[in-house]
């Protein structure tokens, strides 16, 4: 084998590892924005349970549906006449001036106005002591396909979790949900973090390379740019792969 293509064979491997160095670094850092809710489309556990596991009810007004649903075979719904009914997920740990998503897919009617997805902040670990709410109204109309609702909001000063609710407020209405999420907003410095992280790793892997292939190649500028795009283009692919199959998790 020539000893160029040799060299792109390598940057091709190579931007494979410059994509895990990305994706640990991710981890370790805790900067990739995995959703905070356990059992966010309120499947059934291993045993058999009244509740979907890691959701809580108001009872009257709040059933575990198995009418319809946008992912498995579970959805939450909210059937109420004039009333109030809820559902919570269980409470997940936050940092305070950190901006959070918060969203959600619904389907169904909304007769009169008072149904929300609302993130409640509090300040404590256990979800005992709130600070505040920051409502997503879901507006009167009929949601005839899974539509998608959400919301940024930052959490207060002094908040150490949070928890998802979906609602209604002395309203009337059918409105299955399902889908749910709460994770930290995306940031602009991520992308240019990854992309400091596959530079550097190019230049060290440049270094290693070098004496390796100095004597064999006809121009030895060639060492550093070949294969350049490869090792770019491959680092983007599976970094992305990777990052989405990990957040999504």
């Amino acid at each position: 084998m020539k000893p160029l293509q040799t060299i792109y064979l390598l940057r091709l491997a190579l931007g494979i590892v410059a994509a895990l160095i990305c994706i640990g670094y991710g981890l370790a850092t805790d900067t990739i924005p995995r959703n905070l809710i356990v059992n966010p489309s309120a499947e059934a556990g291993e045993t058999g349970t009244a509740i979907p596991p890691y959701w809580f009810s108001s009872g009257i007004g709040a059933e575990w549906s198995m009418t319809d649903a946008r992912i498995g075979s579970r959805s939450i719904r909210i059937d109420v006449v004039n009333a109030s009914a809820e559902w919570k997920s269980g409470v997940a740990a936050v940092h305070e001036g950190v901006t959070y998503q918060i969203g959600g897919c619904f389907k169904g009617e909304v007769v009169t106005d008072q149904f929300f997805l609302t993130i409640r902040w509090f300040s404590d670990s256990g979800g005992a002591n709130l600070i505040a709410e920051n409502d997503v109204p879901l507006p009167v109309r009929n949601y005839p396909y899974w539509s998608p609702v959400g919301n940024a909001f930052a959490a207060p000063l002094g908040t150490r979790s949070c928890q998802a609710v979906f609602r209604a407020v002395n309203g009337s209405g059918d409105l299955y949900g399902d889908d749910f999420e709460v994770r930290q907003a995306e940031s602009l410095m991520k992308p240019v973090n990854g992309l400091l992280l596959a530079a550097i790793t190019y230049m060290i892997s440049y270094y290693i390379i070098k004496p390796k292939f100095l004597l064999k190649v006809e121009k030895p500028q060639k060492i550093f740019t070949a294969g350049i795009g490869i090792y770019f283009l491959t680092w983007l692919v599976f970094w992305i792969l990777m990052y989405s199959i990990i957040a999504a998790a």
